[in-house]
C-alpha cells in the first residue's frame, strides 16, 4: 500500500512541475515576444506601442492593448482598418508564439470582421485566444474593444505556421 502511495504521489509531483515548467516557458517566450517587437525600431510592431493587459497560460490567453494615435487614422477620423488589422494580427500571433515551443509563427491565414470605429486617443484592447497549437500549425481567433467604450470594433481569426528552423 505504501508504495503505491508512494507512486501516486510521485506521479502528481511529476505532473505539476511539468506544468509549472509549461507555464514558466509561457511566460519567458511571453516576456520574449513583447521584447523583441518593441525593441525593433522603425517595425509597425515597434510603432504599435502594444502593453500587456494579462495573460492566461491555462486559458491560452492573451490581452494587448494598443494606443490609437493620429498617424493611423484614417480620412474619416477613425482608426484605419489596417491598424485594426495588424492590432489583431499581432495579438494572435503573440497567443499562438507563447503557447508553442516554435522559433517563429508566420500567418498563413487570417480573417477579419470589422463591426465599429474607434476615435483617436482611444485605447484598442485586443484579445487573442489559442483554440489549438499542435505541431505545424496554430489556429487562433481574437476580439478587438475599444477601451472608452467597451463596444466590440473587431473579430478575428487565423491559422499560423508552427517554424521550428531557426
Amino acid at each position: 500500500m505504501q508504495i503505491v502511495c508512494v507512486l501516486a504521489v510521485m506521479e502528481y509531483n511529476s505532473r505539476l512541475g511539468s506544468g509549472y515548467m509549461k507555464q514558466r516557458l509561457f511566460e519567458e517566450r511571453l516576456q520574449y515576444f513583447l521584447t523583441q517587437r518593441m525593441t525593433d525600431e522603425g517595425t509597425i510592431n515597434a510603432m504599435m506601442d502594444m502593453k500587456l493587459v494579462s495573460a492566461d497560460y491555462e486559458h491560452k490567453t492573451v490581452i494587448l492593448e494598443f494606443p490609437v494615435c493620429a498617424w493611423q487614422m484614417n480620412p474619416a477620423g477613425s482608426l484605419h482598418g489596417g491598424m485594426i488589422a495588424t492590432a489583431l494580427d499581432i495579438t494572435m500571433g503573440c497567443i499562438a508564439y507563447i503557447s508553442s515551443e516554435a522559433v517563429f509563427t508566420p500567418t498563413i491565414q487570417m480573417a477579419v470582421n470589422f463591426v465599429g470605429g474607434v476615435k483617436s486617443d482611444d485605447i484598442l484592447i485586443v484579445e487573442g485566444i489559442c483554440d489549438h497549437d499542435g505541431s505545424r500549425m496554430a489556429q487562433t481567433r481574437a476580439v478587438a474593444k475599444s477601451k472608452s467604450s467597451g463596444k466590440v470594433v473587431a473579430t478575428a481569426n487565423g491559422s499560423y505556421v508552427m517554424n521550428t528552423k531557426k
